[in-house]
Formats: structure tokens, sequence, C-alpha cells
């Protein structure tokens, strides 16, 4: 009745930055913030770190959960806020993992790369197994935080551009495998690949803009 019509795709708008699902994520004992060490320089604990490690090494092996559409990608434009790289940074905003750590309560994980049109459940189930993975191998976080806008990451290599490209990745992940099963990977990746498969057959607004009186 008020002409508004609610959406969760991540970038509804060419000109507007897109719509973002960021997750938060800290560890508790029931006692005490497992991510908090206030004896480390960052005030993050090791096992903060490693959780950390995993999703920055993990990022692009859970991709299609956390860009799940074809729309997704449009959201992954380069210096328009949202992360298009698995970078890191001390309360950064433009990192895709960004750490706000300084007081026992507070310490947490901020994941940025997810868009709003996620489904919660399964971007959370990414997130939280990529970070696991990390915990379980004992990973150490390979680069430094970047600082600005993505400085010190001018030779961390891109997320792919489109749906198919991280789907590929996903279905070959054996991270993914071990930690979501194979009949998971197998049928996920069988529902991003009938997404595609739609977005090829179809005739866009875009191609008959385009093309339709110039051809």
């Amino acid at each position: 009745s008020f002409g508004i019509m609610p959406s969760f795709m991540a970038k509804p708008s060419q000109s507007l930055p897109g719509c973002s699902g960021h997750i938060h994520q800290s560890l508790s004992d029931g006692k005490s913030n497992l991510f908090f060490d206030a004896k480390t320089p960052r005030k993050m604990s090791r096992l903060f770190e490693s959780y950390l490690a995993g999703q920055v090494a993990c990022m692009m092996d859970f991709a299609p959960m956390i860009w799940p559409t074809i729309n997704s990608y449009k959201r992954l434009v380069d210096g328009f806020w949202a992360p298009v790289k698995p970078t890191w940074g001390i309360d950064n905003r433009t990192a895709s993992f960004r750490v706000i750590a300084g007081s026992p309560k507070a310490t947490r994980l901020e994941t940025r790369c997810p868009g709003a049109d996620v489904n919660p459940y399964l971007a959370m189930a990414a997130v939280i197994a990529a970070g696991l993975h990390g915990v379980e191998k004992g990973l150490k976080l390979s680069t430094p935080p970047i600082t600005g806008t993505n400085v010190g990451a001018e030779h961390i290599a891109r997320a792919p551009r489109t749906l198919i490209e991280t789907t590929r990745i996903f279905e070959k992940s054996e991270v993914a495998r071990d930690w979501l099963g194979d009949g998971f990977v197998d049928h996920f990746a069988a529902t991003r690949d009938w997404e595609w498969r739609q977005w090829l057959d179809g005739v866009t607004d875009w191609e008959m803009k385009r093309y339709f009186e110039i051809i």
C-alpha cells in the first residue's frame, strides 16, 4: 500500500554501492572471550589468528556460499566498498575480514564478503567451516593487515567475477568436501550450475537496450 518493495538483491542499482550481509563472530567458553588476549600487541589470541587465517585462506573454497547468485558478483566492484580480495585489517572496513579488537567483550571478527542475497545458514556454515579449518590446522596469517583502501593488497589475487568460476573452485575444493561432505558440495554445485545456465539462456534488459535498435 506504500508502493515500496523490499529486496535482498546484492546489487539492485548499478550506480550505488551494493547491499551487504556481514557476519560477526566471536567465541566464548561461557566465561571469557577466547578471541581476546591482552598479552598480544593486537589483543588477538592465537586461536583468533588461526580462525582468521582459515577464513583468509579458504575464502575461495566456499565462495558460492557467500556469493550465491549472478547478481552477487555485480556488487564486487573495485573501490566501491565491497571487498574483492581475501584481505584482513584492524578495524578496516575495506578488508574482507575486519578484526575488531581491544576489549575482552567486544573483540570479534566481521566477515564482510557476503552480500544481502546470501542464505544466512549456508553463509554461516561456510565462514565457520573455514575458520575451524584454520584452527584445526594451526594456520598462521600469511599476509599483513591492509591499511587504508587496500594498501598492501596489490599482489593479492582478486576474487573471480562470475558464479560459474567460483562454483568450479568450490566443487574441486578438498576443504569444502572435508567440512561439508561430498553430497552437499555436489548438490549445491549442481544448483549453481543450473542458475548459471538460466542466466546464459536469458535475454536481459541490458541486451535489449544495447542491441535492439542498433544491430
